[in-house]
């Protein structure tokens, strides 16, 4: 057992089902919790709200302005690609620490990264992802966590 503290295993198909229910709610509240579970076993890194805020003011912001403000040009409504910029940033840098996590286990990294940036793949290695990080914490409290979702597709739970 590790010392650490350690973060939580979801399954996903118990994310994709709250998310679901929640309309994403329970989404932008797994990716903040996550940022701080790894934030907070790593001992660096960045926090929840670092990596949520600016993509959801980035988002909205524009979009509030350009809808309400008369005097906002409707082209503004563009500066919200700056928050989906964001959150890709942050995508990249959180399957990077996910893949370093089982590098320091001496396990076969997960995730393919650079599948973020193709369209299809980039829904494929974020759902990975959620597995792959559950699984981590699993291990590390030697307990399993059955997601039969996961392990019914290899595509999403395979790490050969």
């Amino acid at each position: 057992m590790s010392e650490k503290p350690l973060g939580k295993p979801r399954s996903l198909w118990r994310v994709i089902l709250l998310s679901a229910v929640s309309l994403l709610l329970y989404y932008g509240w797994y990716k903040w919790i996550i940022q701080e579970e790894l934030r907070s076993y790593n001992g660096k890194g960045w926090s929840g709200t670092l990596c949520l805020l600016p993509f959801v003011l980035g988002v909205a912001i524009p979009q509030a302005l350009r809808i309400f403000d008369p005097d906002v040009p409707g082209w503004f409504g563009w500066f919200s690609f700056l928050g989906i910029a964001w959150i890709y940033i942050v995508q990249f840098k959180l399957y990077n620490t996910v893949n370093e996590l089982y590098r320091q286990e001496g396990i076969k990294e997960p995730l393919t990264v650079w599948w973020i940036f193709v369209p299809g793949l980039n829904l494929i290695v974020g759902l990975r992802q959620i597995h792959f990080l559950s699984q981590f914490w699993a291990r590390k409290q030697g307990i399993e966590v059955k997601d039969n979702l996961a392990e019914s597709l290899p595509f999403l739970s395979a790490n050969a």
